[in-house]
């Protein structure tokens, strides 16, 4: 989220050592530092080149402000920018305020406020005040992206206060002028009560809006909203399509959601078949509770063919993915199996597992 009275960059290298953890180069860095202090700018230079070349962060940012105040080299404004850029890269919370201050004056580079930006939020995560500063200056100018990582700001805390009640009022700003996430945040918000009333009809008022327009958390929550008749009826049929939307967009607790539903028939009906294709889906996802279940329903035969191998290595899936209750239930199983079928089946599982660790990310499970 976004503050930001008119600081300017930070410039004292004084300010940005003291902190420093000691590392394999402390020393040589600490030698550039007292060099700095001294004003052999040349000195330090050489030790802040000699450290950049082996990708410190420090002295990249070091180098960019020699070359942007011109201190022992020549002022270049655009090779300050390159030195900034590397050291941002790495996630150097100073270097990202400095490059965001240039982006933001077109000095040494093009102007970009989006791209300034952006800078500023990766450094105000870290806590970097005066990144926290110019955030909200861009929020209270009205960029709604800038509102919303406000928010978020004050929801998290860490670099402002927590602050719940300020989190809600710079997100309904947001949300008002259509941000989706914002949206879907205020449905959270007004639906938990944290920093607003609580009030079940008006989340889904925020959350509908932005399921209509594909933002499947929101299709998700308020499927959840609607089944379980909070803040209007109940309605299975319109529960069962927004659940299906987000499935089918690849939202895995979506998936799960319906596995379950199908499996356990609480408030839906009961169809093993439908849930064993929709943990299959999630399973393929990366979900461990899928794959936990549905090896339960190829025990059991549920749905599926019985097949105590194939449900041998759904478990071990399972486990090897971290899911606390498969231990016991792969002892169950393995009394079903000889040792050659559970080699085999482990090393079905383990492909599983494979797949499931390849993909980008994976969701944790949940109802």
């Amino acid at each position: 989220m976004d503050v930001w009275p008119l600081f300017t960059r930070a410039i004292l290298l004084c300010g940005l050592f003291t902190l420093l953890l000691p590392t394999a180069d402390a020393e040589p860095f600490a030698d550039g530092v007292a060099a700095y202090r001294s004003g052999d700018f040349q000195q330090a230079r050489a030790a802040f080149e000699m450290l950049s070349a082996k990708g410190d962060a420090r002295a990249q940012f070091a180098l960019g402000l020699l070359y942007e105040n011109g201190e022992g080299v020549e002022q270049d404004s655009k090779a300050a920018a390159g030195w900034y850029r590397r050291s941002a890269d790495q996630g150097y919370a100073k270097a990202q305020y400095n490059l965001g201050m240039l982006h933001l004056q077109g000095v040494g580079v093009k102007r970009d406020e989006l791209a300034a930006r952006d800078w500023f939020e990766r450094a105000a995560a870290q806590g970097n005040p005066d990144a926290v500063a110019r955030l909200l200056k861009f929020a209270e100018d009205g960029d709604v992206n800038a509102q919303y990582r406000v928010a978020v700001m004050y929801l998290n805390g860490g670099a402002v206060t927590r602050d719940a009640k300020t989190a809600a009022r710079w997100m309904q700003r947001a949300a008002a002028r259509g941000h989706l996430d914002a949206m879907f945040a205020m449905g959270w918000l007004t639906e938990t009560g944290k920093g607003t009333e609580r009030s079940y009809s008006a989340a889904t008022n925020w959350y509908q809006p932005a399921a209509s327009q594909g933002h499947v958390k929101s299709m998700y929550n308020l499927a959840r909203l609607i089944r379980l008749g909070q803040g209007q009826p109940p309605d299975r049929a319109r529960a069962e399509q927004l659940y299906e939307q987000a499935a089918s967009a690849g939202f895995v607790p979506a998936q799960l959601s319906l596995g379950l539903l199908y499996d356990l028939g609480e408030d839906w009906p009961r169809d093993p078949a439908r849930a064993a294709s929709w943990y299959n889906t999630a399973a393929a996802n990366g979900s461990a509770e899928a794959q936990l279940n549905l090896g339960y329903l190829l025990a059991a035969g549920e749905g599926v063919k019985p097949d105590f191998l194939q449900a041998y290595a759904r478990t071990y899936a399972a486990e090897r993915l971290g899911h606390p209750l498969a231990a016991d239930n792969l002892r169950l199983l393995g009394e079903k199996l000889t040792q050659a079928e559970i080699i085999q089946a482990r090393e079905r599982g383990e492909s599983l597992v494979n797949r499931a660790r390849a993909l980008p990310g994976l969701v944790a499970a949940g109802r």
